[in-house]
């Protein structure tokens, strides 16, 4: 018996402890009332230090037992059951590279649990009230069940309170509303089935709360809430690097009090002010991800590189920290640039296998976006460089709170379905360059205000689109409001951009800057351009549609009352009608309103439409119009040259006015010979004197009829003659150029 001499000897038991001897070789239950009993004590019944009678079937069964001394089973192998229920140990028990079958510590009270490389065969049971005053320490240990924690409590603060990095669980880890002060460490575990951490209450406000990197789960991940308690982590939830093979749910969580990362430089200026809550960096989840039913993060969340095989639910979340807005918004009222950037939501490079959903819903969670209830709320930036969503993105009645900067900066952003912003509210800028969207954007009755600033503190556009690809529309319309301007700068778009009743440019406030360019469509292709802004609101600011490329535009007299003009440049269309529809002489006055110096093009392009539609008349304006402006802007010669063919000929787009000014000198010719009989030229002949036959011989070129070569003109009838001749040649070789003209278009 010498390798039991650490143990008190049989004799040395007292009354108590001989009862709880009797009681452990049969496995019956037994109750202490509080009475003490040593731990040496049963740690040498575990260990087979006291006979037991013949027959026995051992089993520790204890409650209300207050166990003294040393409880040491380091090393040992128990093949006995051991349940121990309400009692208090007054030292730490030592259980280091012990080898269980089970171990059921129901509402008991332990100033700590030393339990590295621990082996459980079955359960492990830390639940029912069970408290932890120090390190509940299960490094490396393995559970061959489940480990059940719920509605434990484990205070250890400033300190680890659950040390369980690289902890091997076969089955679930139960930890349903666990209280635990000091940091939760589940670095590298594995846990065979789902991780229940509802209701739980964690709190290391200088650290990590839940230090869960490398964490590998089988199943779920469920740190949400029931409807009496809430998911609760003041500190950081970290789960970087983390394998869920489930989802990932944390509905209703609050997670606060995160620490400040190092400051890091963000495009395209400043850097970003991060207090981070929720790190999941490179997290694997093969589910959903539900940060959604009012999950709620004062600070930011970090999702950088994950990959989600399901969906990322963000309806009526709550991320970021809502007093940032005061000192964003001093910034802007100050005009002055934001150079450290507070992010509500860090997902660069994230992939995500279905939908994301931060749309608002009603209360029978119909498909909607008319609740701005349900909606997500972001205060500070919300960032998508690089992201993947194979599904769709709505984030339709979101309230995204960034003054004086890119509040949603999605730069490269990739879509595989819509991207819906409707009725979204914005304070800042929405920036998509180089977004790839495979259906439709869609921001009707979106109004973005309070935009980013430059560094010079001038306005930047609310939406920054350019050189982004989508796949069917691109609708700015029903009431969308964008204070800072759009800019769709060389963006294609398959089918329709539409700005119906949109309302472009001015200023969030009389004191504010107003942006200089209230639509930047430069280079921009669709098959459909709708440009009808409400009469009473054009854009604010200068309208660019240079080297714009659409089969059709409709558009309406607020487009061209446009306070900074409008840049038709090598503008192309291949059809064109207004809302309401106007007559040509107002279009042709739109453009010498928003032309003050000549430019073709327009006309010509203009001109083009209406011929190819067949309505040459209306081509034929549109080409005089041009040719009136061209010769009005040269000089006085030219000017006066430019209004006789105006008058006469129509710049020879109106050979028919030739004809009439042909019959006016004919009539005048006939008039003057009537009254004014020359001399023959040749006494030898004896031609008639025709008035008529006359005028019409001096008039048309060519065709000699007879008359004007028999003729001595004296007098004011010599310049009468040449004034008809030059106009006859004139006016005949108009009427020519313009009948060659009509038929080269029939």
């Amino acid at each position: 018996m010498s390798e039991y001499v650490s143990y008190v000897p049989l004799s040395g038991l007292t009354e108590t402890e001989r009862e709880v001897l009797d009681a452990f070789g049969t496995g019956f239950r037994l109750d202490l009332g509080g009475r003490r009993v040593r731990g040496q004590v049963l740690a040498g019944m575990l260990t087979g230090a006291y006979p037991l009678g013949e027959g026995a079937m051992p089993a520790l069964r204890l409650d209300d037992a207050r166990v003294t001394g040393r409880f040491d089973l380091e090393g040992r192998t128990v093949e006995t059951v051991i349940t121990l229920r309400g009692c208090v140990f007054e030292r730490t028990p030592a259980l280091r590279m012990a080898r269980l079958v089970s171990l059921h510590l129901r509402g008991c009270q332990a100033p700590g649990l030393r339990a590295r490389n621990l082996r459980v065969a079955s359960d492990l049971v830390l639940e029912d009230g069970f408290t932890c005053k120090g390190a509940l320490d299960l490094t490396d240990a393995t559970v061959d069940g489940s480990l059940r924690m719920i509605g434990a409590t484990l205070r250890h603060p400033g300190a680890g309170a659950l040390l369980g990095a690289r902890l091997r669980v076969s089955g679930s880890v139960q930890a349903t509303s666990l209280r635990a002060e000091g940091e939760v460490r589940l670095r590298g575990a594995h846990i065979g089935g789902s991780v229940h951490l509802t209701g739980a209450r964690l709190s290391h406000p200088d650290g990590d709360a839940l230090e869960a990197s490398g964490l590998v789960v089988e199943g779920n991940l469920f740190c949400d809430s029931t409807v009496r308690t809430h998911f609760d982590s003041a500190g950081v939830v970290r789960l970087t690097g983390a394998r869920i093979g489930g989802d990932a749910v944390f509905s209703g969580a609050q997670l606060h009090d995160g620490v400040r990362d190092k400051a890091v430089l963000v495009v395209p200026h400043g850097k970003a002010a991060d207090r981070t809550v929720l790190d999941g960096d490179r997290l694997r989840v093969e589910g959903d991800v539900k940060l959604d039913a009012g999950f709620t993060a004062l600070g930011s969340v970090a999702v950088r590189g994950a990959r989600i095989g399901g969906h990322l639910l963000l309806s009526g979340a709550r991320i970021g920290d809502p007093s940032v807005v005061a000192e964003l918004s001093a910034c802007f009222s100050a005009a002055r640039a934001v150079e450290r950037v507070p992010v509500a939501l860090l997902a660069d490079g994230i992939e995500i296998g279905g939908d994301v959903d931060a749309r608002g819903g009603d209360w029978l969670g119909r498909d909607t976006d008319g609740d701005p209830h349900g909606a997500l709320r972001a205060y500070g930036q919300v960032r998508l460089v690089d992201a993947t969503v194979h599904g769709s993105a709505s984030l339709s009645r979101a309230r995204l709170y960034g003054p004086a900067i890119d509040v949603l900066f999605a730069d490269r952003l990739r879509v595989g379905g819509t991207l819906f912003l409707r009725k979204v509210r914005v304070s800042g800028s929405v920036r998509l360059q180089n977004a790839t969207i495979g259906s439709s954007l869609d921001c009707s009755g979106a109004r973005l205000h309070k935009p980013r600033l430059r560094p010079n503190g001038t306005v930047k556009p609310s939406l920054d689109a350019r050189v982004a690809t989508i796949g069917k529309d691109l609708l700015c319309s029903r009431g969308f409001q964008a204070i800072g301007g759009v800019r769709v700068r060389l963006v294609e778009v398959e089918k329709m951009v539409s700005f119906a009743g949109a309302r472009l440019g001015g200023r969030t406030h009389p004191d504010h800057h107003r942006t200089d360019k209230a639509l930047s469509a430069y280079g921009l292709t669709a098959h459909e351009l709708v440009l009808v802004f409400p009469e009473r609101c054009p854009p604010r600011g200068a309208v660019i549609l240079t080297r714009a490329r659409v089969v059709s535009v409709t558009d309406g007299p607020a487009l061209w009352a446009a306070t900074g003009g409008v840049d038709i440049e090598d503008f192309a269309f291949e059809a064109i009608s207004a809302q309401p529809e106007v007559p040509v002489r107002t279009r042709l006055a739109w453009l010498r309103a928003v032309q003050p110096d000549f430019a073709p093009g327009p006309y010509e392009q203009l001109a083009a439409v209406y011929s190819d539609g067949g309505e040459e008349e209306l081509a034929q304006k549109v080409l005089l119009e041009r040719q009136r402006r061209r010769y009005a802007e040269l000089h006085i010669a030219g000017r006066i040259w430019g209004k006789l063919q105006h008058v006469t000929v129509g710049f020879g787009y109106r050979p028919w006015l030739a004809m009439l000014w042909l019959l006016l000198f004919w009539l005048v010719g006939t008039f003057w010979f009537s009254f004014n009989v020359m001399e023959r030229l040749d006494s030898d002949q004896n031609p008639v004197w025709n008035p008529p036959l006359l005028a019409t011989d001096l008039l048309l070129p060519i065709i000699d009829l007879g008359q004007d070569n028999k003729w001595r003109m004296v007098g004011p009838s010599q310049w009468v003659s040449g004034g008809l001749i030059a106009a006859g040649w004139i006016l005949a070789t108009t009427a020519a150029t313009g009948a060659t003209r009509v038929l080269k278009r029939n």
